[in-house]
């Protein structure tokens, strides 16, 4: 590879991707700035001489946290690394980054080269994985690193274990092993899913080469490696989440049913984003520039010969398949498929799908076969790919500057951002602790005084007792305690196994209590020395020393037979075949044709023009249809809303969308929740349906985005129940502390929300038995449908109807409906003026062609009889009717009801 010009250019062209991270300060994504900490955790941890800390301790306040025993130690470890070699934090994070931008290119241009595919054809392809939306998205927006380097070393396996399919080969066996227990260290979710994957490619790459039977055993051998080089890792975290809260992962925001994506979604163009935005739009999208570009290619089918057609059909059949995973109606798979829940995100599924779409990209600029067209293709794919992404280039937002970060800037940012354990909802924490909230102790203040936690908590010692400090790490602390008494201890420590308390060099009995679940242990009466320490337990070091073990020896061999090929002179064997090599035009042309790229974004589009990052009036937002301006408790203000649909005319069963656009008038230190009520607009204005947020706008009131000039855009999706009776509704809103939805923040006049100016009316769908057999016309505006009369009502009772009515064109002003009763000689009886809906819902609002349900109440009548209703329209004041067809200004209907 290295003698390949399109490696290069690759290289090259991948440059564009890296430009944020000149930036200083990491973009205020999801999960960004909680990774760079964990790196920072790591690093402490490497200069306290532990490789592999199976225990944080100074995570979760400074009570320690089992972090890295459940999730992948391997882009910690790469940015401790890092740290080690003399950069500062933020450095050595985005140094590791820079590299991995390149390197999951790489992995698809080897991929692509290994099918044959020429140079240009499989830079393509490496830049289409680049630039993929969720892999630019992940880098700036969600910052969930570790995913990232998951799905850079996933191609890397899928080359390695079509390398071994296709020529065999102890080296090349061990190496896919090596790559896949990379894949197993990097990232739960990704190596759970990339695992499925590579099967399904196994299974494409035996259909295409056609190897013997016993490569496919070879190919299980590999990922065998790969499980027992990292199962000092992989098994603890399987078989210990018991000791956890991780069904918290299942429930909630993180329920795998709420996150479905559909298709026009997941098929549509990277939006822009405007950056007065609080709390930009998740952009979950394969990108629809991507997907025309992987559509364009199976119009070359004819040149394909026979490896390209099978890599062709396996892309598109994976990546329909992976789509499929991210719709709706996968959810049973979801919910049988044993640990598939634990991915949270069905959308995860969008940072693999890249790699199938990829290699069509590279198969249709591979298939531009005349001389410099080829050349031509990839600069204008470069070109598309980048175009379709470069919103997702510019991040905005309060930036955070970590490179002299502390661990009490860990404390602080833990505390401020909700977090538990650099974790979204303290999963990790052990079961014993049931604590809903972790209070300030004094671990965490001697953070902020630039000190070592002691872990020994003096209170518990009886009266007359003393205690000193011998020595001090992280993980091992010891003391020197006289006792008056027998007594019980307690120390600053979550408990958890691994944890131990030594008396004069014997251990003794420790347990949890207490609803922090902090460490306990009896220590005899009299002078001794107590040592806390964490240790692996016996099984995990058992798994350490196998794993260790299966790495020396594995590369001790990988090495000697280097040395001996070396020896013998042996020539290397080819990866791939090297087809059409690159000419000194088409090297020179692209790599001009970069640089004049890049030229251009730096010298003309950066500095003149807002192409990709407009920013609106922030009290203005883009979107809104109508201003609130309602300010509560003088911290949070309502800018306006916006409903859908706009018609505020809705059914039972149905969804209405409701989006509120929210603005921070000062700092806050509380967290609060957004409610969103529907209530009956008459008395005694029942509850009737909500939707509530943790979050408005799933951003945190304490989040920097609410004290800056800025939005949030705050979507409500209020799903009316299917037995909701018709009829007008209000919409209320408002604000509370979270998890205490009595303490409401008041609007300035003293509310404790505030109702839309709206009513949302809930018609009723008319039945086929009360259509009329013919419509009746009134004024060429209106015509009724139907009537649901009763057949007989007892003395007395009140009269209950409905009429169905539409617009037939747009109604001018709103006119008052009369129902009068008459009897058998066509007397008055009782009778019922005025607008529809309790003057709430004009008929000058009604929607053109909608059949309105309209219901009215008659007051009972003692005379029994059979009775007959008139009915008609007038305008008020001028009593003007509408009238029928032949002039009366009424309708009397033929339908009879008895009163007995």
């Amino acid at each position: 590879m290295k003698r390949e010009w399109g490696f290069w250019l690759l290289l090259m062209g991948s440059a564009l991707a890296g430009v944020p991270l000149l930036w200083s300060g990491f973009p205020p994504s999801h999960d960004g700035v909680l990774h760079v900490y964990r790196v920072l955790e790591m690093d402490r941890m490497w200069r306290a001489g532990v490789f592999y800390p199976r225990w944080a301790p100074d995570l979760v306040f400074g009570l320690g946290y089992p972090l890295f025993h459940f999730l992948g130690p391997l882009f910690p470890w790469f940015g401790a690394l890092g740290m080690q070699l003399g950069l500062d934090l933020e450095s050595s994070v985005k140094a590791v980054l820079a590299l991995l931008i390149g390197f999951g290119g790489a992995g698809v241009y080897r991929l692509a080269r290994r099918w044959g595919i020429s140079e240009l054809g499989a830079m393509a392809a490496g830049l289409a994985y680049i630039y993929a939306p969720f892999r630019i998205r992940e880098l700036y927006w969600q910052g969930d690193f570790p995913q990232y380097l998951g799905l850079c070393l996933l191609p890397w396996m899928m080359e390695r274990l079509h390398a071994y399919l296709q020529e065999g080969g102890w080296a090349r066996r061990w190496t896919a092993g090596v790559v896949y227990g990379l894949l197993l260290l990097s990232h739960n979710i990704t190596a759970m899913l990339g695992t499925l994957t590579l099967l399904g490619y196994s299974l494409l790459v035996w259909i295409a080469e056609r190897p013997p039977y016993r490569r496919l055993w070879g190919a299980l051998w590999a990922l065998g490696v790969g499980i027992g080089l990292a199962a000092f890792f992989v098994v603890p975290a399987l078989v210990d989440r018991p000791l956890v809260h991780l069904d918290r992962l299942l429930q909630g925001h993180f329920d795998f049913r709420k996150h479905f994506l559909s298709l026009d979604r997941l098929l549509s163009f990277v939006p822009v984003q405007d950056q007065s935005m609080g709390n930009p739009r998740e952009v979950l999208t394969l990108g629809a520039h991507q997907v025309m570009l992987a559509a364009a290619a199976f119009l070359s089918w004819g040149r394909w010969n026979r490896r390209q057609r099978v890599l062709a059909i396996g892309a598109g059949l994976g990546g329909c398949g992976m789509i499929g995973l991210m719709l709706a109606p996968s959810r049973p798979l979801w919910e049988h498929l044993p640990l598939l829940a634990y991915s949270e995100f069905p959308w995860r599924w969008l940072g693999i799908a890249a790699i199938p779409i990829a290699a069509l990209i590279g198969l249709g600029v591979d298939s531009l076969r005349r001389p410099g067209w080829r050349a031509f293709g990839a600069a204008m794919a470069w070109i598309a790919l980048a175009l379709g992404v470069m919103p997702l280039l510019y991040p905005f937002g309060r930036f955070t500057v970590l490179h002299q970060a502390t661990l009490a800037d860990l404390q602080r940012f833990d505390r401020s951002a909700g977090l538990t354990g650099l974790t979204s909802v303290g999963e990790l924490l052990p079961r014993t602790v049931t604590a809903l909230k972790i209070p300030t102790l004094p671990p965490e203040e001697a953070y902020f005084q630039g000190e070592e936690p002691i872990r020994l908590d003096f209170a518990s010692l009886p009266p007359g007792a003393e205690a000193i400090l011998l020595s001090q790490r992280p993980l091992d602390q010891r003391f020197q305690v006289c006792l008056p008494m027998e007594a019980t201890l307690r120390f600053w420590v979550f408990a958890f196994p691994g944890w131990q308390v030594w008396v004069d060099g014997h251990p003794v009995r420790a347990w949890a209590e207490g609803e922090l679940g902090l460490l306990h242990a009896r220590i005899p009466q009299g002078a001794h020395e107590v040592r806390l320490h964490f240790d692996s337990r016996w099984d995990w070091r058992l798994l350490e020393v196998f794993s260790l073990g299966l790495w020396l020896a594995g590369w001790t061999r990988w090495l000697l037979r280097q040395a001996q090929d070396r020896l013998q002179r042996a020539k290397p064997a080819l990866t791939f075949k090297l087809t059409s090599p690159l000419s000194w035009e088409e090297r020179i042309g692209l790599s001009i044709f970069w640089a004049l790229i890049l030229g251009l974004k730096f010298l003309y589009v950066d500095p003149h023009t807002t192409w990709f990052r407009p920013r609106s009036d922030p009290n203005a937002p883009s979107g809104m249809a109508m201003r609130a301006d309602v300010d509560f408790g003088g911290r949070i203000r309502l800018l306006g809303y916006t409903l859908f649909p706009s018609t505020e005319l809705a059914y039972p069963g149905e969804t209405i969308t409701l989006i509120l656009w929210w603005r921070g008038l000062q700092e806050m230190r509380t967290l609060y929740s957004v409610y969103v009520h529907g209530l009956e607009a008459l008395p005694p204005n029942h509850l009737r349906f909500q939707n509530d947020h943790m979050h408005p706008g799933e951003m945190p009131t304490t989040a920097p985005p609410w004290r800056e000039e800025r939005y949030i855009r705050d979507v409500h999706v209020l799903s009316l129940p299917a037995d909701l009776p018709s009829g007008p509704y209000r919409i209320k809103v408002g604000l509370y502390e979270l998890g205490k939805p009595q303490a409401t923040l008041s609007t300035a006049d003293g509310e404790n929300g505030y109702f839309l100016p709206l009513t949302l009316l809930v018609n009723r769908r008319m039945p086929a038995t009360a259509r009329l057999a013919q419509p009746i016309r009134f004024g060429g505006v209106l015509e009724l449908v139907g009537v649901e009369l009763p057949a007989f009502v007892p003395q007395d009772a009140p009269w209950t109807l409905w009429f169905y009515w539409r617009a037939l064109s747009p109604v001018s002003e709103s006119y008052v409906l009369f129902v009068h009763r008459l009897n058998a000689q066509g007397e008055l009886r009782g009778q019922r003026d005025g607008p529809p809906f309790e003057g709430i819902k004009g008929t000058d609002r009604w929607p053109v062609g909608e059949i309105m349900a309209v219901p009215v109440t008659l007051e009972g009548i003692r005379e029994p009889g059979r009775y007959r209703l008139r009915v008609g329209w007038y305008a008020w004041p001028s009593m003007e009717h509408l009238r029928l067809s032949s002039g009366e200004p009424f309708a009397i209907l033929p339908q009879e009801i008895l009163v007995r």
